[in-house]
């Protein structure tokens, strides 16, 4: 029998536990909007408090469609690092990793149909099944496959809006389904438990449904890609090599990225503008975030040292994206303290705010004591079929 210990405090890429904290910290200000208002159905033009549309217009730009890019890349980054690991010790990679995709699939079921529906686990759980068939392939290889599966794919449905957009003679400004909000508010602010579970699997088949599932997978399965990618070629672990190559990925990726992010408040609010703003505006902020922290990480021990906290939320990635769900839901749903409907973008945001804020404290306490989050550890057992070491002994950790 092989025993798996937890990944020793020195052997972590601090870099990738950084970059998870900081996207855990953008996916929560977008699902906050979600967690307290029916998001899947409102536009901007929702928000009739200046305060609540610019904090709108702020998470819209900067968060929506920036970081689960992110989050879908350091997936496929870490896989490549399990896999390594696991041909180090000697262990079958597809074996290890496909009991690790059926318990993310199956904590991506509970999680979508019992507390939340946004989830992304499951998608990203099939994505990691259909990885298995591509991560023999070298660094070059994938990243042509993640360009190409996005690019064309995505440059034809852009060219083919943009076209539909100029021809019509009809308006196609999206705007608020009013309908449908006031059924969700309805719903989940005062609604049974099983009114809820049905609207909210309705909600998650809406996003997740066979019409939207292929875009779904081709615009998380290539950033994926991207990731291993960036992983087997070295790009954010031979910094002295890539520092150039950063630099200029960042410096193409934050302009461009930003112009296409705020082109719907530039232009109209319509399906062309929101499609280039998330399909092409999202990733290259993305691209901005990876390649950005990673050159400002490199600088100096002083910006090392007050990323830690960040670190030690991103260490327990997992556990911290469901306790978002768990807690927000118990705050604004019937079956909780009922406030769905009636809190705005800004007062979401503070209170996301909070949150986090709760979370690094409780990271920093936590990992006095262990060695990983509880989910993280139920993760690694059931992935390698032996219980780790989890509790901490006393040794010097970095990130304290």
């Amino acid at each position: 029998m092989i025993v798996i210990q937890s990944i020793p405090d020195k052997d972590r890429i601090y870099l990738i536990d950084l970059l998870r904290g900081i996207s855990i910290v953008g996916i929560l200000f977008v699902n906050m909007l979600d967690f307290h208002s029916p998001f899947l159905y409102l536009e901007s033009d929702y928000w009739e408090n200046k305060a609540d549309f610019y904090t709108y217009a702020l998470i819209d730009i900067f968060a929506q469609g920036n970081f689960y890019p992110l989050f879908a890349f350091l997936f496929g980054f870490g896989s490549f690092i399990l896999m390594n690991r696991a041909e180090h010790r000697g262990i079958s990679f597809p074996a290890l990793f496909t009991r690790r995709m059926i318990f993310l699939l199956l904590l991506g079921m509970l999680h979508a149909f019992l507390i939340w529906h946004g989830d992304i686990l499951i998608t990203y759980a099939v994505c990691g099944f259909i990885l298995l068939l591509v991560y023999k392939w070298s660094g070059k290889a994938l990243l042509r496959l993640s360009l190409g599966l996005y690019t064309i794919s995505y440059g034809l449905l852009g060219m083919l809006m943009l076209l539909i957009e100029l021809v019509s003679t009809d308006s196609t400004t999206v705007k608020t389904n009013v309908s449908k909000v006031n059924e969700s508010i309805s719903i989940y602010s005062s609604g049974s438990y099983a009114d809820i579970f049905t609207l909210r699997f309705n909600d998650w088949l809406a996003v997740n449904g066979p019409p939207n599932m292929i875009f779904i997978f081709l615009s998380v399965f290539p950033c994926i890609l991207a990731g291993m990618a960036f992983a087997k070629l070295g790009w954010l672990t031979n910094l002295e090599d890539c520092r150039r190559k950063q630099l200029n990925i960042f410096l193409v990726s934050f302009p461009i990225g930003l112009v296409f992010k705020i082109i719907p408040y530039l232009w109209e609010h319509n399906y062309a503008s929101k499609f280039v703003q998330d399909s092409f505006g999202g990733p290259l902020l993305s691209l901005a975030i990876i390649t950005g922290v990673t050159l400002l990480y490199e600088q100096s021990a002083k910006i090392r040292k007050i990323s830690y906290p960040f670190i030690r939320l991103g260490r327990m990635s997992l556990t911290n994206y469901l306790m978002h769900s768990f807690v927000c839901t118990l705050i604004f749903y019937s079956y909780g303290l009922g406030f769905y409907g009636e809190v705005g973008a800004f007062t979401g945001s503070m209170l996301a705010v909070l949150i986090i804020l709760f979370q690094l404290l409780f990271s920093k306490y936590w990992f006095q004591y262990f060695k990983m989050g509880p989910i993280e550890y139920v993760w690694r057992m059931t992935t390698y079929r032996d219980k780790p070491s989890f509790k901490r002994e006393k040794e010097f950790d970095a990130t304290r």
